[in-house]
């Protein structure tokens, strides 16, 4: 009898228990179920989003083969003057000596090692004349193989561009028919998450490093491009965020912030966090904060493509600096915030 008791007060504890930890999972699987369907939301575009990246890249490489080879049509151009200068110096210098004797030159001589002298050096000159028509003949080569590479990669960079634009297009038009969705959902998580922290005290919705928010408050797509080359031979030094213009852009943590432009990042914002941390918002439309604190999530700007970006790939270009030193790759801890 005894030991029925203690089963059926086993059995009934065990019940509670279940049923208590069901109450607790559904609870946390709401805001768990909302913070997958944004994940959802986030990778429909990852097709679209792809094919542009890709484009957008080989754009970019191409726009930095170009200024390379610019820059060494420019060197090329500069090395044929010079040498056709001293060329036709050579040729004015001849003509005004009235031409040269040169077998009058050699037969001159008293002696034959003044004349193994003199031979010497009507050689040197001829190697001088040969060489200095070489160069010519050299340079002007390579000038016009550089050139044809020039045109070669203008053709690749007008079927690029249209590429790009293609593509753009594309996924744009996708971002902003997410946007609506993107939104209701992020109403209805903020709505969990509170109802669950009134209920519990605690939330099971996922957070990022440090407590980040990501950056970007909409639909949008990124890929890892940190170190690609970029014109000028600088390397990218940042993630670039593709999202719809004007999609709002949050403060990733509390902190400061101050603006600025500049012609390569066009509207920027600089938010030191209260940590030290430093991150970097360039390429924006405009701003909702010019200066002054701001709490981790609030809207400070808003997606463009001002600067050096192009208008048909509105986008974030984002960095961190950690302690406020040099920049590290975003792409890791973009991917721990969402």
């Amino acid at each position: 009898m005894r030991g029925s008791r203690i089963r059926l007060l086993l059995i009934v504890t065990l019940v509670l228990s279940l049923g208590l930890s069901s109450i607790a999972l559904a609870s946390q699987t709401e805001v768990q179920k909302l913070q997958a369907q944004i994940k959802d939301l986030q990778t429909q575009a990852k097709s679209a989003g792809e094919a542009y990246s890709a484009a957008y890249w080989a754009l970019d490489k191409t726009r930095a083969e170009l200024a390379r080879v610019d820059d060494d049509i420019r060197v090329a151009e500069e090395e044929l003057a010079a040498a056709t200068a001293r060329l036709s110096q050579r040729a004015v210098d001849m003509y005004r000596a009235g031409g040269v004797d040169y077998l009058a030159i050699l037969l001159s001589t008293d002696d034959f090692d003044s004349m193994l002298a003199r031979l010497e050096y009507v050689q040197r000159i001829g190697r001088q004349d040969a060489d200095a028509i070489a160069a010519v003949e050299r340079l002007r080569a390579d000038l016009d193989t550089r050139k044809s590479e020039l045109d070669a990669l203008k053709e690749t960079q007008a079927s690029e561009a249209a590429s790009l634009k293609k593509e753009a297009e594309r996924i744009e038009s996708k971002l902003k028919a997410q946007q609506k969705e993107y939104d209701q959902l992020q109403a209805k998580l903020k709505a969990a998450i509170a109802a669950e922290k009134a209920r519990t005290g605690t939330t099971s919705a996922k957070a990022g490093p440090n407590g980040m928010v990501f950056p970007v408050a909409g639909p949008n797509y990124y890929s890892d491009t940190w170190g690609a080359a970029r014109s000028g031979g600088r390397t990218h030094k940042g993630t670039d965020i593709m999202a719809a213009t004007g999609t709002p852009c949050v403060a990733v943590l509390a902190g400061t912030v101050r603006t600025k432009s500049n012609a390569l990042g066009g509207k920027t914002i600089w938010l030191t966090a209260d940590n030290g941390w430093a991150f970097y918002y360039a390429h924006l439309d405009g701003y909702a904060v010019t200066s002054g604190r701001v709490k981790a999530g609030q809207v400070i700007g808003y997606v463009g493509s001002t600067g050096n970006a192009s208008a048909s790939a509105p986008h974030l270009h984002f960095e961190i600096h950690p302690n406020g030193g040099a920049a590290v790759n975003p792409y890791p801890y973009l991917r721990q915030m969402q």
